[in-house]
């Protein structure tokens, strides 16, 4: 069991690692390549078209991981899981483009106050689809345990990403950098694609389906649990741009932007590792805590919560104590940012811990309890901080409205999952005391 545990960690580690290394490297590129200012405007609008895209996927990338690993011994199911979330990515995926193609005149003039950014915003739009299905094709991967094809996926497309985003960036030109992003973007999930269905051979996923066939319970159960955790998206991933935007509209500065991009790049990093474990050990949770199993399932949380919280702790306290140079690397400029890393890294490492603390709420399936016990409070009081400071604060102001709003999120967390946990430990009493009796 531990032996399979640490494969699927290792794997799922440099499949995670590839995807945001090369992103990190990218965009480490390209600041290099763009002054300040332009940067700025190029980070401003790969959120937008990432966030954008993360609302609309709605919790499959969750979603399918779970049921894939919950029904792999049963061919019906996993059929009906597989082209449910498919049709779902797809169709998400046109809504998102026509959403952003259409709004991104009004985006950039009343949002952000630049109507130079339009088209750049049209172009960006393009990508939508594609990062939607990646989030489609890696949870499937997962849900599969076939997380050796992530990694080596993972590794082909991130190397060719950062070439391709790098030759954009290398004219200094923020539409063709935004054109580079795209046909990066959509390059991955090319080669993400050929290798999940290389995964799926043999399953027949394909033959003999029909939707007339799908058991009503599957698709039931699977909205069950992806409404109230798409729902959770629609309330966190809006606060998330809104802080920059809300920055850029206050401040009018362009270069606090990138010095945000970049300190919420460092903080990324330091809470890759939970992300990493957490999806490595989702799926051994899921079936354990399925089948009854919650002394083993409570294991694995374990396990899982004391690595994150010893990975991330060491990562933080480094970045701290060496904050001027980590932002030196980025260039002069960046250093007057220092103290600003250094106080997210608070937040790095309750948001590291809470993603850990999050595996037996999602086990549990308390969706709606996660939204009202944890988003919502922490989300008021983000954007409540930086709507009322960052005029007066800027760049200080949304970082507080970080490290703010991940204790909040942590404690709420931490809440439910225990509340969660004792639920199940008090089913496994009770068919122990029926087992005796």
């Amino acid at each position: 069991m531990l032996r399979t545990l640490f494969r699927h960690s290792f794997w799922n580690a440099v499949a995670t690692f590839s995807h945001q290394g090369s992103t990190f490297i990218s965009n480490f590129l390209v600041i290099k390549l763009l002054d300040h200012a332009t940067y700025g405007k190029y980070s401003l609008i790969n959120l937008t078209a990432f966030y954008a895209a993360t609302i609309l996927q709605f919790a499959v990338g969750s979603t399918v991981p779970k049921f894939v690993a919950r029904y792999a011994d049963d061919p019906v199911r996993i059929r009906s899981v597989v082209w449910i979330g498919g049709a779902f990515t797809f169709a998400s995926g046109l809504l998102g483009f026509g959403i952003l193609a259409l709004s991104s005149g009004v985006l950039a003039r009343s949002a952000f106050v630049e109507p130079s950014l339009t088209r750049p915003l049209m172009i960006v739009s393009l990508a939508v689809p594609s990062l939607i299905g990646m989030v489609y094709l890696g949870g499937l991967l997962q849900g599969l345990h076939d997380f050796r094809s992530l990694a080596a996926s993972s590794i082909v497309s991130g190397v060719l990403f950062i070439a391709i985003v790098t030759a954009g960036a290398w004219t200094g030109d923020l539409t063709r950098a935004i054109w580079a992003l795209v046909a990066g973007s959509t390059l991955r999930s090319v080669i993400l694609g050929c290798a999940t269905l290389a995964a799926l051979k043999g399953r027949a996923i394909g033959r003999g389906f029909s939707w007339c066939k799908v058991p009503n319970e599957i698709t039931r159960e699977i909205f069950k649990f992806q409404i109230p955790a798409g729902l959770a998206g629609f309330v966190t991933l809006p606060t998330l741009w809104l802080i920059p935007t809300i920055l850029t509209r206050n401040t009018q500065n362009f270069s606090d932007v990138a010095l945000y991009s970049v300190i919420i790049m460092i903080k990324t990093l330091i809470v890759i590792p939970a992300s990493v474990v957490s999806l490595a050990l989702q799926p051994s949770a899921e079936r354990a805590h399925a089948s009854g199993q919650f002394d083993l399932a409570m294991r694995v949380f374990r396990t899982s919560t004391l690595g994150v919280f010893t990975i991330a702790a060491a990562a933080a306290i480094f970045f701290a104590v060496f904050a001027k140079e980590v932002m030196a690397v980025f260039g002069r400029s960046f250093t007057v940012a220092s103290f600003e890393l250094q106080l997210m890294m608070v937040a790095a490492i309750a948001e590291a811990v809470a993603v850990s603390l999050y595996m037996r709420i999602q086990a549990a399936s308390r969706m709606w309890g996660s939204i009202f016990a944890t988003l919502l409070p922490r989300d008021l009081a983000m954007l409540a901080i930086v709507a009322a400071f960052t005029t007066k604060y800027g760049l200080l102001a949304a970082v507080t409205a970080h490290v703010v709003g991940a204790i909040i999120n942590l404690i709420g967390v931490y809440w439910l999952s225990m509340k969660s946990m004792g639920q199940g430990t008090a089913y496994l009493d009770t068919q122990l005391s029926s087992r005796r009796e």
